[in-house]
């Protein structure tokens, strides 16, 4: 279960990002299926359930269930990290923290 965080490049906080965490962080390129879309937002694609809610200033925590391998999961959250600094002009950068 693979954990990651994704921060702004020079650590500031990201701007508001709306109502819907759905339209900023679900990965454009895997197919999806919303499972929530509140305070958190979950999904799921293919095997693999994703979970990302803020955590601290600045930082989205991220949470990948049941990914077939360490590579998806890391294209799963390097996807949601490029979607966020698209939709906010802020420069995103993701980390693996647990495998």
């Amino acid at each position: 279960m693979p954990e990651y965080t994704i921060s702004t490049a020079d650590g500031e906080d990201w701007p508001a990002l709306g109502n819907s965490l759905a339209a900023v962080l679900q990965p454009g390129s895997f197919e999806c299926e919303i499972l929530e879309d509140s305070d958190v937002l979950t999904f799921r694609t293919g095997p693999a359930t994703v979970s990302a809610s803020w955590e601290l200033l600045g930082t989205w925590y991220v949470d990948v269930e049941d990914a077939p391998s360490p590579e998806t999961a890391d294209l799963i959250v390097a996807d949601m990290a490029h979607r966020l600094a698209e939709a906010t002009g802020r420069q995103a950068i993701h980390h693996r923290i647990t495998d």
